[in-house]
């Protein structure tokens, strides 16, 4: 039964998978929809509870939120108020990973990735991108006390600056404030890394004349992932040039460009230009972990389990076997011993007096029958 419940499981998670890939290929991110999360911040504890909250969908033609694996079960709806919210009550290091709402009409809202940390520290930034100009402040947090502590804060891997308050603002972010935050508190850890997302006027402005496609929500390592470059008032094929983390990447007389089989490496940020047009706005493309080593570790394990069962049964059916040997054999030592013991207690005393002592009765009979 074990072993049937882990075959529909895998199989299960692998059309979960599929469905999410279809849909990573053919939805589209609506404007209008809006994922946000309870508490807002991307680092949560471990066991602490998260609630996400998709606004703007037609709650009655359905409406979920999802990750790359599976859609959370528990969500309560707002009909009134055309929200929903779904909830983890406890939330572990698995459950990390980009989220989104999925409309029943195909609307996807924007992705918000999630750490859940077995750690001490974690580090509190935006959820959302901010724009250049506002102030940012980052807060380093310990799980068991809430005093000020001294902190170490870095960004990419390099220490940026120590407070005392156990937080640090940016007064005016800029796009070259964009990248990965952590923090560290000496003697209690140091917390995950957060992406924080800065977007300048000319996202404001939906990334002026040139938009690139990209995918809306992280997709899966061993996936073919396709950007595509066009101007907003044509559809038609442009030369265009990708560029990854500033670097230009690769030159495209299609307009598209496409990752084969992606990896965690490419993972970064995009944008695409068009000679006389301009550049587009850029965009951070998410690459998840491939499930493909838990799920051969799965086939793994059920092929152990197999043969753990197998050795099982027939451990089994020697022990029964030499049992039965043994019941045989003491059954016939038994009869080997007992049975004439009990032959000469059930025979019947013989009457007959000894030969030899018979003839010297008899013979004392006729001496005395002489003498006298």
């Amino acid at each position: 039964m074990e072993v049937t419940a882990l075959s529909v499981r895998l199989w299960i998670n692998g059309l979960m998978l599929l469905f999410a890939h279809v849909q990573q290929s053919h939805a589209q991110t609506s404007e209008a929809a809006f994922l946000r999360i309870v508490p807002s911040r991307l680092q949560l504890f471990e066991y602490d509870s998260v609630s996400f909250t998709c606004e703007g969908f037609d709650v009655s033609a359905g409406c979920k939120v999802r990750n790359i694996k599976e859609i959370i079960p528990k969500c309560s709806n707002h009909t009134a108020t055309s929200t929903m919210t779904c909830t983890i009550n406890y939330a572990y290091p698995s459950d990390s990973g980009g989220y989104w709402c999925e409309g029943g009409g195909g609307e996807i809202s924007n992705t918000v990735n999630i750490t859940v940390t077995a750690g001490s520290v974690i580090l509190e930034s935006p959820v959302l991108p901010v724009m250049e100009g506002d102030a940012v402040t980052l807060q380093c947090r310990n799980k068991t006390t809430s005093s000020n502590l001294t902190v170490d804060f870095y960004k990419d891997g390099l220490h940026i600056g120590t407070s005392s308050t156990g937080n640090m603002t940016i007064e005016r972010v800029l796009k070259a404030h964009e990248g990965l935050y952590k923090c560290n508190i000496s003697g209690a850890g140091e917390s995950p890394e957060s992406w924080l997302a800065v977007r300048g006027k000319l996202d404001r402005e939906e990334g002026g004349d040139v938009i690139m496609e990209s995918p809306a929500h992280p997709v899966t390592e061993g996936d073919s992932v396709t950007l595509r470059c066009r101007k907003q008032e044509t559809s038609s094929d442009l030369k265009a040039d990708f560029f990854k983390d500033g670097h230009l990447i690769r030159n495209s007389s299609a307009g598209e460009m496409t990752i084969h089989s992606i990896s965690k490496s490419d993972e970064g940020l995009y944008k695409c230009s068009i000679s006389g047009a301009g550049e587009s706005a850029e965009s951070r493309l998410l690459v998840e972990a491939s499930d493909q080593e838990e799920i051969k570790f799965s086939r793994h394990y059920k092929l152990l389990l197999w043969i753990i069962i197998c050795i099982i049964l027939v451990l089994q059916l020697l022990v029964v076997g030499l049992l039965y040997r043994k019941k045989q054999l003491e059954s016939e030592l038994s009869s080997f011993i007992v049975t004439p013991a009990l032959r000469e207690a059930t025979d019947p005393p013989s009457t007959d007096p000894d030969p030899q002592y018979a003839s010297i009765h008899k013979r004392t009979i006729i001496e005395e029958e002489t003498f006298d």
